[in-house]
Order: structure tokens, then C-alpha cells, then sequence
């Protein structure tokens, strides 16, 4: 299967990558903030422009020094990311000039400057463009002037790209599954990504909260194309500053709403917390597919019986999700990591699984027969039938006499009814009624 041909973003921190990826991308995708070395893994999104296709990778701030322990790891990836890349985007700072930074990641780069664009970030006044010859220095051929927040120059720099990068063929791709990774910081997020598509193409540390955006993992599955997102650890509010982890956790929710599949990450070494049942939650109530995933079983040590407590902890701790497969795993060694891809696919059917009006209807009229609707707010309820109206997830309607004699209980017992006889493992179910029209 061909590919689009990948554009890097490369620069020093503090630059405005992040700022241009989100200009070419259309969206606010990466997060941008004051302070430097916000990117620390590689954002990807598929561009096209002038009706050409490319994957844009927005990559960390490359540094030789620094005192982030994880410095190191991001500038190997960076090299990595520019030895791949059809087109490189070499972004520098007028406010600060050439700097020794430019001149290291120049060194770092040199094997792929025949690729490289050197474009000049935050040039927004005249005098602004009479400091651009100081870059001349540089050594780079193609030199591009651009405002990346205000969009000047974007237009001619992608004009410029798409020239240069290889035409291919890439095929229509069927809709991707969406599966999300979310838990509380150090909890093994990005240890669980790494061992699912098995490469290591996130930075895994032992320091909390190293994932500081949502980040999108392509790979293939039996022929089948799946979106990973980690996401960055989604901290308890009050502990929360204002600004890049208040940016980063709000993120991580907004991940929840586009996920087919939500893997819900505890820490088997950890008591289940009133954060985890919050985060649950959250996947909950975007009615989406969800699977409890309990990491770091090794270090549990756990037996099938000590299993079997944290399964009833879960339940316990968040009964409204009685319908979550709990899956113990360790992201370290492997143990039951390969589960977790075809449960969600299994899980996906049953989202996207439906139910003839017949079948539904035969139900309705046992659970009301076993179960009849009680007088209620002024009125006995009455069904009068009931049909399937959507699915991710399931969603039927039953339209009834008038929906305020139905009390919530009743609308569980149908639920619990409809889940007991159908399945739908996995994924919460919705009923809806419809009062008849007077």
C-alpha cells in the first residue's frame, strides 16, 4: 500500500512549529503555549494542498543540550523524522536570529539539507524583513518569510513543498477505528501505545505527564487501518494549573468524543480512585466503546482470584459500566497485550451491530408482560412499539404514550432487557422516547 510522502517540521523549541502545523493543518491540533519545548512527541496529520497529498509531522524542539532528561531521546527522533521525510521545513526565529541551536540542528540534519526549506517564522514588520539576510549564513538555498500566526506567506511556503514532493497514487482508505488511551498521568499510557504497534515511537519516561498532547498512531491490523491516540494524563481539576496541563487535560477529553473504542487505563498497583471513575465516565457518557484496562498486572502479582477482586472493585467504583470488559495486561512484557486489538474490533460490531423491528418488539412485549409500567406522574405508561434509530452506539426509540410516565428505573429494566437479549458487549446502548403526537 503506497503512502503519502512525509513533510517534517524541524526546528529548535520556541520557534512556531506548532503554530504553523496548526496553520496549514486548518485546526488547532497542536497545542501552542509560551513555554518551550511544548511538542515533545510527533504529531501527524494528512494535508492536501493544490490537490497534491502529504502526511505533515510536527516534531519536537531539537536542543544538543538542555536539562530535560528526555532532550535526547526527542532530538534521535528528529534526525530519524528528517532522514524519512520527502520535504523538510526548517523553521528559525527572526527575534533571535541564527543561533548556535540553528547551527547544531544543521549539524544534526546536514546527510538531508538538499531537502530542507529554511523558512523564517514571525517576520510581521518591515524591519522584521530587513534582518531576514542575517540567515543567509545559514547556507540554505530555498529561503521562505512567513507569519505563522497571522498566515502571511503560508500560501507560497506550501507551493513550494508540494512541488517538491513525490506524486503517488494513494488509494481510498476505508474509515479507520479510532481507539483511545486514557488514564491519569504515569499510569503506562505510552508504554501500552509502544507495545501495541510494537515500536517504540513514543517517549516513555518515568517522569508523570511526559505525553503532553494527543498523539495519533497509524498502523494496520489484518488489513485493517487503526487510529491509536494517546493522549496526555487527564489530572483530578483542582490539582490542575491553569495553562499547558489544563490545555493538555481538556485535550485529552476532547480526544474522547471522536474514539470508536476508549481503553480506560487503572494501575494494578493502585487503589481505583474517584479520578478513574471520572475519566471512565467521561467515555461513558460519550457513548462510546470502552474496555477497563488494568496495566501493570506483573507487578500486582496477582492470581485469578486477585483478578477477580479488582474486576468487582471496578464494578463497584463505576456501575455504570457493567457492560466494560476488564482485560489485566502488562505493557512491559506483553502478557494479554495482544487482546486488547481484536476485543476492539469486537466491540466496534457490536456498536455498529442492529436489530430488526420484529426482534425488538418481541422483547418489548415479554418485558412488559414480566414487568408492566406502574402508574407514574399522572398516567400509566403504555409502548406502543419500538424501532433501532442509529448505532455507535445502538440507539433505539420507542414510542410511547407519553414519555414522563416511564420513570428511570423502568428505562434501566428496558435497557437491562434489551442488553441481556442482544449483547451488545462493550458499548453502552441509548433508549429514547417519543411521546404520540396529540
Amino acid at each position: 500500500m503506497k503512502h503519502p510522502a512525509l513533510v517534517a517540521i524541524v526546528g529548535k523549541p520556541n520557534v512556531g512549529k506548532s503554530t504553523l502545523f496548526n496553520r496549514i493543518v486548518g485546526a488547532r491540533t497542536a497545542i501552542t503555549h509560551a513555554t518551550p519545548g511544548v511538542t515533545r512527541d510527533q504529531l501527524e496529520e494528512q494535508v492536501t494542498w493544490n490537490g497534491v497529498s502529504f502526511v505533515l509531522v510536527d516534531t519536537g524542539g531539537f536542543s544538543a543540550g538542555g536539562d530535560d532528561p528526555l532532550q535526547r531521546a526527542i532530538t534521535e527522533r528528529v534526525r530519524r523524522t528528517a532522514a524519512e521525510a520527502a520535504v523538510i521545513i526548517l523553521v528559525v526565529d527572526i527575534d533571535t536570529g541564527p543561533t548556535i541551536e540553528d547551527d547544531e540542528l544543521l549539524t544534526g540534519i546536514r546527510p538531508h539539507l538538499e531537502k530542507a526549506i529554511l523558512v523564517v517564522n514571525k517576520v510581521e514588520s518591515d524591519e522584521d524583513r530587513w534582518s531576514v539576510h542575517e540567515f543567509h549564513r545559514l547556507g540554505l538555498h530555498s529561503m521562505f518569510t512567513i507569519s505563522a500566526l497571522h498566515g502571511t506567506g503560508v500560501g507560497e511556503l506550501l507551493d513550494e513543498v508540494t512541488s517538491r514532493v513525490p506524486r503517488r497514487h494513494v488509494p481510498v482508505e476505508e474509515s479507520a477505528l479510532r481507539i483511545a488511551i486514557l488514564g491519569k498521568p504515569n499510569v503506562g499510557k505510552s508504554s501500552l501505545a509502544n507495545a501495541l504497534i510494537g515500536d517504540e515511537r513514543h517517549i516513555v519516561s518515568e517522569e508523570p505527564g511526559t505525553t503532553r498532547d494527543a498523539i495519533d498512531l497509524r498502523l494496520r491490523y489484518h488489513g485493517r487501518e487503526i487510529i491509536l491516540v494517546d493522549t496526555a494524563g487527564i489530572k483530578r481539576r483542582s490539582r490542575t494549573e491553569r495553562g499547558l496541563h489544563a490545555i493538555s487535560s481538556m485535550k485529552s477529553l476532547r480526544t474522547v468524543r471522536a474514539a470508536d473504542i476508549v481503553l480506560v487505563v487503572l494501575d494494578a498497583d493502585e487503589e481505583i480512585s474517584r479520578q478513574d471513575v471520572r475519566i471512565a465516565a467521561a467515555a461513558h457518557k460519550e457513548r462510546k466503546g470502552i474496555i477497563v484496562v488494568v496495566n501493570k498486572w506483573d507487578l500486582a502479582g496477582g492470581d485469578a482470584g486477585a483478578f477477580k477482586r479488582f474486576v468487582e472493585r471496578v464494578r463497584d467504583g463505576a456501575p455504570f459500566l457493567p457492560y466494560a470488559p476488564v482485560l489485566s495486561v502488562s505493557a512491559l512484557t506483553g502478557q494479554r497485550v495482544g487482546k486488547i486489538i481484536p476485543l476492539c474490533f469486537s466491540i466496534q460490531a457490536e456498536r455498529t451491530k442492529t436489530v430488526t423491528t420484529s426482534a425488538l418488539n418481541r422483547l418489548i412485549e415479554e418485558a412488559v408482560r414480566n414487568n408492566s409500567p406502574n402508574y407514574y406522574q399522572g398516567g400509566t405508561g403504555k409502548i406502543f412499539y419500538g424501532t433501532q434509530t442509529g448505532t455507535c452506539p445502538p440507539t433505539f426509540t420507542l414510542f410511547v404514550n407519553k414519555a414522563s410516565y416511564f420513570p428511570r428505573s423502568y428505562i434501566r429494566y428496558l435497557n437491562n432487557q434489551t442488553r441481556k437479549r442482544f449483547t451488545f458487549d462493550g458499548t453502552a446502548i441509548t433508549l429514547k422516547l417519543r411521546s404520540k403526537e396529540t
